[in-house]
């Protein structure tokens, strides 16, 4: 990957977090607030979940959305359909909010400062979605490294399902595989828009 793309992506996320320092605050504080009342809303403010990108495990960072009974790792072991199914019984109420308006990611702006991950590329996923990609011979995320945003994650929601996610992720590596810097440059911007217009319309659960 060019330096160009790598320095445009930490600009945009140090400028990104510097305009939304107190959006962030008053965030975490919220979190910290609703554990004041609700003793199993208490926990940390921002946790880092084990994903891979371009096959390496790395720290993601996200606002805790859910009860901090378990670590969010612990879910992930679950499987598909009961992660979810035990992350939705145990979110909490700032929780629900941060997951509609796709706030909770907001952190993961930090991994791209630290060069885990791009503004845009396939999803983050976890250690045993990236075995199973793999197992069925989805190995786009070997190419390219994961992104906060992405085709996929501009089709969240309702729209979206695990499979067409990963079709999703494919056709973004393919798309960019022989552009130039400046031309995935291009792309990715439209592609940021693409995500930010589905965090406006709420549709991040």
């Amino acid at each position: 990957m060019s330096w160009i793309n790598t320095a445009v992506d930490k600009l945009i996320a140090a400028a990104t977090l510097v305009c939304l320092s107190p959006l962030l605050g008053a965030i975490a504080l919220a979190i910290k607030l609703e554990g004041l009342f609700d003793p199993k809303a208490r926990g940390p403010a921002v946790w880092a979940m084990t994903r891979i990108s371009q096959g390496e495990r790395f720290g993601l960072f996200k606002f805790r959305t859910f009860w901090a009974h378990r670590h969010p790792d612990d879910y992930d072991g679950l499987g598909p359909q009961n992660t979810s199914q035990q992350t939705n019984l145990d979110v909490t109420r700032v929780g629900h909010f941060l997951l509609k308006w796709y706030l909770d990611e907001l952190p993961q702006l930090f991994n791209i400062l630290r060069g885990d991950m791009r503004l845009v590329g396939p999803r983050p996923v976890p250690p045993w979605y990236y075995a199973e990609e793999l197992s069925v011979g989805a190995s786009a995320k070997r190419w390219v490294k994961a992104g906060w945003a992405g085709l996929a994650q501009a089709s969240k929601g309702p729209r979206s399902s695990g499979y067409k996610s990963r079709r999703l992720d494919a056709l973004y590596v393919r798309r960019v595989a022989n552009m130039s810097s400046w031309q995935r440059l291009r792309y990715d911007l439209r592609v940021i828009l693409r995500t930010l217009q589905t965090m406006l319309r709420g549709e991040g659960l």
